[in-house]
């Protein structure tokens, strides 16, 4: 079904094949049962008073923003080659720049939010390769195919896991940049705060932080209005204190992103314990 799937959007154009196997995808994601059944029990654990007409409308928005941006990073690629869809701004740029130029390393916390890679491809078209970390599918032939696309917008790729994060690490301390997404359920983590709820979160990223002295800056790449333009902010770094009060800085700057535009989040994790 992959495959199939893969091969029919190889034929389109790059732009029909982000509108219409997103258009797919999203419609998929807002009627199929037990995904729309998710993201609404989700958006009713936080924001309570919601009508139905309000959830049904950003559980549609949830599977479209969805659907386009897992169709554009199967697409990294051909995505790289569209410079003028990301439009970037905000204090942390000149942080990165800085940090690139000084080659002193860097880590970028985000969440499934808007079109998380655009900001990886935004920094590689500046001549910054960013990493990422990725969790490994149980779908083989899924990966062989995913993992090089996530390596098209910055290499290298870590596997989630002691064996990806002990790379990862050796990356930074060596001067490499890498972008880590905080906001999946990690049973190990921290009960933070995240949207009024708590929630297992990994420390892991500030904690590297912390031990070797780089700024860790959350970085959103919001879509506009659905189209494929993404508006991309990197806020200023959060200042060094403390792994858990770093971590919830960057639970909260998510959540405000996600309060502004709840449908570009991804309402299908089990985030909330």
């Amino acid at each position: 079904m992959v495959r199939i799937f893969l091969g029919a959007l190889k034929v389109l154009p790059f732009r029909q094949a982000v509108t219409r196997g997103g258009g797919f995808l999203g419609t998929m994601i807002a009627n199929v049962k037990p995904a729309r059944q998710r993201i609404e029990d989700n958006l009713r654990n936080i924001y309570p008073d919601m009508t139905h007409s309000e959830i049904r409308q950003i559980t549609k928005a949830v599977g479209g923003n969805f659907g386009r941006s897992f169709v554009e990073i199967l697409n990294n690629d051909l995505c790289q080659k569209s410079p003028e869809l990301r439009h970037a701004s905000g204090p942390g740029l000149k942080v990165l720049r800085d940090a690139a130029a000084a080659k002193t390393g860097a880590i970028i916390v985000s969440g499934h939010f808007g079109q998380w890679d655009a900001a990886r491809h935004y920094l590689k078209s500046e001549g910054m390769e960013v990493g990422a970390i990725y969790r490994p599918s149980n779908n083989h032939y899924f990966d062989h195919i995913f993992v090089p696309q996530i390596e098209h917008a910055g290499k290298p790729a870590f596997p989630s896991g002691r064996r990806g994060t002990t790379d990862m690490v050796r990356h930074v301390r060596a001067g490499g940049m890498v972008a880590i997404l905080l906001d999946q359920r990690f049973g190990k983590g921290e009960l933070l705060d995240f949207m009024g709820q708590p929630a297992l979160t990994s420390t892991a990223a500030a904690s590297v932080a912390l031990k070797y002295n780089l700024p860790m800056i959350p970085v959103y790449g919001t879509r506009r209005n659905g189209s494929l333009d993404v508006d991309i902010v990197f806020e200023a770094p959060i200042a060094h204190t403390d792994a858990t009060t770093m971590t919830q800085a960057a639970n909260d700057s998510l959540t405000a992103q996600v309060r502004r535009n709840p449908g570009q989040w991804y309402w299908l994790h089990n985030r909330w314990s």
